[in-house]
């Protein structure tokens, strides 16, 4: 999940892109809303649709081709997306959040055993659609940006695809968040119990290997105790 004055990073080991994958964005939007939402707006240099909801789905496929380029896979990566209206007041706000729809452990070219996979992450290293009735990366973004409800009145999301452009005063750029969120989807993403600080079905996840305290370095996996993750997950020292 990504909040206006929360942002995290991390960096991907990717493939050469001449074995980019495809990603595809499942609208999940009703008929008048979200990404179908018909209201007329001025074209932008860098998105020339001109509705709001044509605008939208353009900047989320511009983010998914981004991620395209970068990653190595023979699988189709769905990610389902939808507008709604998420946590927001005066001073913060929940832009958006993302996660994978499945778990897999244990299946074809696992490199690591008993730990959980997200599914984009699973299927690409089995070099198979480990469940093809489900689509990989679950996401949904704040429409109340746009509504002028939170943020003390914001004036909206920018859906800008350019990096060259100025983001006007006051908007908030939708494509850094859209890339943010699909990378929590496609593997950045502990399914460990922060509040309890169990594993999710007694396994850990992939990113628990990496996912280290910030104070003793200690991964997530290594620690020996549940009580041991709970103080990790509140342990910033900044």
């Amino acid at each position: 999940m990504k909040t206006l004055n929360l942002l995290t990073s991390a960096l991907l080991l990717v493939g050469s892109t001449s074995h980019a994958a495809t990603i595809t964005i499942v609208n999940l939007d009703s008929p008048g809303e979200g990404f179908n939402d018909p209201t007329v707006v001025p074209a932008l240099p860098s998105n020339p649709n001109t509705t709001l909801g044509a605008q939208r789905l353009h900047v989320f496929q511009t983010a998914a081709n981004q991620w395209a380029a970068l990653l190595k896979s023979n699988v189709e990566i769905k990610v389902q997306a939808a507008f709604n209206p998420l946590t927001c007041a005066g001073t913060s706000a929940t832009l958006g959040s993302a996660g994978t729809v499945t778990v897999h452990t244990n299946f074809a070219n696992a490199p690591v055993a008993n730990v959980w996979y997200n599914a984009a992450l699973a299927n690409a290293l089995a070099n198979s659609d480990l469940d093809p009735a489900s689509n990989d990366i679950n996401s949904q973004f704040n429409v109340d940006i746009d509504n002028g409800t939170c943020l003390n009145g914001t004036a909206g999301w920018y859906y800008s695809t350019a990096a060259a452009d100025a983001t006007p005063v006051g908007r908030i750029p939708l494509l850094p968040v859209v890339f943010h969120e699909i990378a929590h989807g496609l593997g950045f993403q502990t399914f460990t119990n922060s509040s309890t600080g169990a594993f999710f079905s007694g396994r850990p996840a992939i990113w628990d290997t990496f996912l280290a305290d910030a104070t003793s370095g200690t991964t997530w996996i290594n620690m020996p105790t549940n009580a041991a993750r709970i103080a990790s997950a509140i342990s910033d020292p900044n």
